[in-house]
C-alpha cells in the first residue's frame, strides 16, 4: 500500500490511499493534500505587517480602534489633538521634509510649525488649495526612513495612503468631515506619543471647519480636534488602518 507524505512545516500530512486506487485518484488526492497545505500556509506568508501607529496602540491598549480585524478591533477612546491645527500646503519652496518653516503645529502650542516639502507627498501629489486631504505621522526618522521607523506611514510603507478618516472639532460631531490620508508629516516627534495622535489638513479642509476670524489670521483650527479611520464599527475595513 502506498503512502502518501506532505511536510507543511507544521506537520507531516500522509493519506492512504487503497490497492485500488488507479493512477488517476492518487493524482486528485496529491492535489487535495497540496491545496491543504497552501491553505494552512498562505494565510502565515500574506499576514499584514502593520506600521508602528498600529502596533503602538495595539501594544498599549490591547487593541487598536477601527482595525480591520474583528479580534483586533477595540472601542478605545478616539484619537483627540488639544492643541490647534494649522492647515499644511505643498510648497513649492525647496524645503526638506521637517524642516521648521511653516506647516502644522499640533498638539502642544510651543512647538514650532513646519512646511511640507516641495514636489509629490508620500502618497502622490496633490493641492492644498482643491483637494481635502490629511497629513499623518511620518514617523520619527525622516531623512532616513526605514520599515522600521514608520509612524503611520512613511515613503517605504504606503499602505495608509488614500484610507478616509473621519475628523471633526473635539466635542462637535455636527462638524465631522472626511477626507483621505495624502500625506505624511514629521511633526518634529520623535515618539509614537504624540505623533501617533498628530494630524494636519489642507488649506480646503481647513476652510471647512468654517475657521473664527482669529483662526484664520493665525492658520490654526483651535479648541482641539478628534479623528480616527472611518472604520469606527467594523463596516469599511477598506478604510481601516494597517
Amino acid at each position: 500500500m502506498e503512502k502518501i507524505y506532505l511536510n507543511t512545516g507544521l506537520s507531516v500530512i500522509h493519506f492512504l490511499p487503497s490497492n485500488k486506487l488507479n493512477p488517476t485518484s492518487a493524482i486528485m488526492m496529491k492535489a487535495a493534500a497540496i491545496t491543504i497545505v497552501l491553505a494552512i500556509a498562505l494565510p502565515a506568508v500574506m499576514a499584514t505587517v502593520h506600521t508602528n501607529c498600529y502596533n503602538y496602540f495595539l501594544k498599549k491598549d490591547g487593541c487598536v480602534f477601527s482595525a480591520a480585524a474583528a479580534n483586533q478591533r477595540c472601542p478605545a477612546p478616539q484619537k483627540v489633538q488639544s492643541a490647534p491645527v494649522k492647515a499644511f500646503a505643498l510648497q513649492t519652496r525647496n524645503h526638506k521634509r521637517g524642516e521648521e518653516t511653516t506647516l502644522a503645529r499640533r498638539y502642544n502650542s510651543y512647538k514650532p510649525s513646519f512646511s511640507i516639502a516641495s514636489g509629490p507627498g508620500i502618497c502622490g501629489n496633490y493641492d492644498t488649495n482643491t483637494q481635502l486631504g490629511v497629513c499623518l505621522w511620518s514617523g520619527a526618522e525622516q531623512n532616513n526612513p526605514t520599515l522600521e521607523t514608520t509612524g503611520w506611514l512613511n515613503g517605504l510603507k504606503s499602505s495608509n495612503c488614500g484610507k478616509r478618516v473621519y475628523i471633526q472639532r473635539k466635542g462637535q460631531p455636527n462638524t465631522v468631515q472626511y477626507a483621505p490620508v495624502i500625506d505624511g508629516c514629521g511633526f518634529n516627534d520623535v515618539t509614537p506619543l504624540p505623533g501617533c495622535f498628530d494630524i494636519a489638513v489642507t488649506i480646503k479642509l481647513f476652510n471647512l471647519f468654517n475657521p473664527t476670524p482669529e483662526e484664520q489670521k493665525t492658520g490654526l483650527l483651535s479648541g482641539g480636534i478628534t479623528w480616527d479611520f472611518d472604520n469606527l464599527h467594523g463596516t469599511s475595513p477598506q478604510q481601516a488602518p494597517v
